[in-house]
């Protein structure tokens, strides 16, 4: 038998006679490589045709991983060029690989006359027909987001003569790996996977004239858009990860989830949480008729959480009811989803009473919990045990069946602009947020995420629902955000480290809860509705917690875009937050600003409407076809929201489209002038009016201001000063359109109802 002396020496021989080989014969790279990477990673490059077999060929792409290039190089069908930064290029060995590969580098040097020369070899191999790959970011990132783009690339591009194409490209994969910054420091870490999903996507080519390099970094964040699509098929649902998650021995007795639903606290264990899963699951499939859509009844806790989950197990959408929407909205929901068996629990519909067609069935939880014998939970738990997950999921539950396009749930919107419109979300939907947010906040399995918004809610189903349980952390649930008290209470014990939530619920705590409630948390991110950056500091000034915002809406599942905390790593810095912004988008998401008119993409800076391409994009509007192909057009979602992409990658929001009155002629924003009027109160955040439209025999439309009484003696200061702050006397609303109301109309999420608002101002205002 060899000793390891032995096979040392000969590992090294055969190391030598590769290097000799592929000295002396450059051709034998390619296959060796090709097996390198294909033998590491499980390797796909899409649209290699997409590259033009002559002529000058610029190859732009994100920049996560040392092996950016190694991937390209062996994508790539061409001899390719690549353009080194000056700290790359001291590395001799990646020099004298490409050197070997018959390619060359081009070194973009730190001083301003040796870029300009780089630049110049760049242009000069263009315009010679050749083609070059570069990383516009100069640098690795160090979040799995992109840098801005440097302006090196358009003086390449407008100094380059001939025929050239742009092909903006996209890798996936990398990031968290061995030779990135994701998960540790590069280089220095364990590889967290063996042959992990490498993928890289070349997009559609540009022509000349080319756009600027913001635009350019905008059609890179498309490409990533397009690959995360093609490859969502394969991402496991949220409800498959679960069991995966759950039956995994290391995890069977730690903490899933903590319920303060219903008096004091109830933690489970994983393993308690999947039998309760199943012992509902096997209930429900004996009792449920053949209607693909059930609704629920329940409140945000164990109950609501396990409804969902034997949903899911079954094949069934699960249609969360919204308990504050009032009648109407329900039995339009009812009607629309053609619901005929609703699962709720008799101590929750004391409080919220449930009227109910008398076609429509109720299950109560405590029937199903009187039904689970002690055996059947034996006998459950021990399969849990003993049993693998895949296997659970594959061939007890027949999980594998349910594909990617399945429906998952129908969250009906919150009807804040009309008659609530059923969303469909599917598996991929749902699966690839979760991931992409897991991912995007950094969720690890020693976090504690604090969840009170209700499932019926896009964000509380998402995020607060399937995000921990996909990650898996513990999960703590509470079902009244506006209960302050208790929500700070239960933070500090127990030792919440992420919270989802809105806007209005911060003013709450800031009023409500102790300094130290908080003092826990490593991220509080708020959607729903704006964050005001005055809010921002003053829940900072007393909890030492920065809330961040981000930005999404149910037809996106709903997250699109989120904003944290600046990073350092490996040296260097990458911003995350831009106060006044929603945040950069999510990994596999793309966020452009469209003309309202045409439809015609902008420019990075440019205002438009805000359009959304993505995994997370919806599959349509529940029997409404008319109505999601006007919001849905080649992948993208036309959100409605007025904004604008920065040159730095971060979207903006300056309002609803419809939130603007048309005043002779003339569009008025009524949300900036909603903003002005209470930073002009300075009320710290909390709201004490509201701005409508309403029509006008004259001029079209006039403003209407419906108000707090608190605020009466400040009404007339309040609108002489607006003039005074540069809002056009056009805006300015008369004494006489300002109205008192007893309390602002808002909805479940403590956000603005704007149909309830329009609707009140047209009775209050009438001509």
């Amino acid at each position: 038998m060899p000793d390891a002396l032995d096979l040392a020496l000969a590992a090294l021989g055969a190391l030598a006679a590769v290097l000799v080989l592929t000295w002396l014969f450059p051709a034998l790279l390619r296959p060796v490589f090709w097996c390198a990477a294909h033998g590491l990673y499980s390797f796909r490059a899409f649209n290699r045709d997409r590259i033009p077999r002559t002529g000058g060929v610029l190859v732009v792409a994100n920049h996560t991983s040392f092996l950016d290039w190694l991937v390209l190089w062996v994508a790539l069908p061409r001899r390719a060029h690549f353009v080194l930064w000056d700290r790359y290029y001291r590395n001799p060995l990646l020099r004298l690989f490409l050197s070997w590969a018959r390619g060359r580098t081009i070194r973009i040097g730190s001083g301003p006359h040796a870029a300009g020369r780089s630049l110049k070899q760049i242009s000069d191999a263009l315009s010679a027909g050749e083609l070059v790959v570069m990383f516009p970011e100069g640098q690795l990132s160090r979040s799995g987001q992109m840098y801005p783009f440097g302006r090196g690339v358009e003086r390449a591009l407008a100094a380059a003569t001939g025929p050239v194409t742009v092909i903006p490209t996209a890798i996936s994969g990398l990031w968290n790996g061995f030779f990135s910054f994701g998960g540790g420091p590069a280089l220095r870490k364990l590889p967290r996977a063996f042959r992990s999903r490498v993928c890289v996507w070349f997009g559609a080519a540009l022509k000349p004239p080319f756009p600027a390099a913001a635009d350019l970094r905008l059609a890179v964040q498309e490409a990533t858009a397009d690959l995360a699509v093609a490859e969502s098929a394969r991402v496991l649902p949220v409800h498959r990860r679960f069991v995966r998650n759950a039956a995994k021995v290391r995890r069977l007795f730690r903490t899933a989830a903590i319920d303060y639903a219903g008096g004091p606290p109830r933690a489970l264990t994983f393993a308690k949480m999947l039998v309760g899963a199943l012992c509902v699951t096997r209930f429900l499939r004996a009792r449920l008729g053949t209607e693909p859509n059930v609704g629920i009844w329940l409140p945000t806790g164990l109950g609501g959480a396990l409804a969902n989950l034997a949903l899911a197990f079954l094949g069934r959408a699960a249609v969360n009811l919204n308990y504050t929407a009032g009648s109407a909205n329900v039995r339009s929901a009812l009607k629309q989803a053609g619901i005929r068996t609703v699962i709720t629990a008799k101590r929750f519909t004391a409080r919220m009473p449930l009227e109910l067609p008398d076609e429509v069935t109720v299950i109560y939880l405590e029937d199903v919990l009187a039904g689970v014998t002690k055996g059947q939970r034996i006998r459950t738990f021990l399969m849990v045990a003993l049993l693998p997950g895949w296997f659970i999921e594959r061939f007890v539950l027949g999980l594998h069946r349910h594909k990617p396009d399945d429906v998952l749930t129908i969250v009906f919107s919150s009807g804040s602009t009309g008659e609530p419109k059923g969303v469909i979300l599917t598996h991929r939907n749902i699966a690839t947020n979760a991931e992409s947010a897991v991912r995007t906040l950094e969720i690890g399995s020693h976090e504690r995420l604090f969840g009170f918004l209700p499932f019926f809610h896009s964000f509380g189903y998402t995020v607060c629902l399937w995000a921990p349980l996909y990650a898996p952390c513990v999960a703590i649930w509470f079902p009244d955000p506006r209960a302050a008290k208790e929500v700070g209470d239960i933070a500090r014990e127990a030792r919440a480290s992420i919270i989802a939530g809105t806007a209005t619920f911060l003013r709450f705590y800031i009023r409500r809860c102790g300094a130290d409630d908080f003092r826990s948390l490593r991220l509080i991110i708020c959607g729903a509705e704006k964050l005001p950056v005055k809010l921002q500091d003053e829940f900072f000034a007393k909890f030492g917690v920065l809330p961040l915002e981000g930005w999404g809406c149910t037809e996106l599942s709903p997250v699109a875009t989120v904003n944290m905390p600046d990073v350092t790593r490996g040296g260097a810095v990458q911003q995350r937050n831009c106060r006044g912004s929603v945040g950069q988008p999510l990994f596999g998401v793309a966020v452009r600003a469209h003309d309202p008119e045409t439809g015609a993409p902008l420019p990075a800076g440019a205002e438009g409407v805000l359009w959304v391409k993505g995994p997370n994009v919806m599959a349509g509007y529940l029997n409404q076809p008319e109505k999601t192909a006007a919001a849905v057009k080649n992948g993208w979602y036309n959100t409605g929201d007025a904004g604008l992409v920065q040159e730095d990658g971060f979207p903006r929001i300056t309002g609803r489209l419809s939130r603007f009155a048309k005043i002779a002629g003339e569009m008025v924003p009524l949300e900036k002038l909603d903003d002005e009027m209470h930073d002009y109160l300075a009320t710290g955040g909390e709201r004490v009016l509201a701005v409508a439209a309403v029509p006008d025999e004259k001029r079209g439309e006039r403003v209407v201001v419906l108000y707090l009484p608190q605020i009466e003696s400040r009404l007339a200061e309040l609108l002489s000063a607006l003039p005074k702050r540069g809002i056009p006397n056009l805006w300015v609303p008369d004494r006489r359109d300002c109205h008192p109301i007893d309390a602002m109309p808002v909805l479940g999420t403590g956000k603005l109802d704007l149909k309830k608002l329009s609707d009140t101002a047209r009775e209050i205002a009438s001509p």
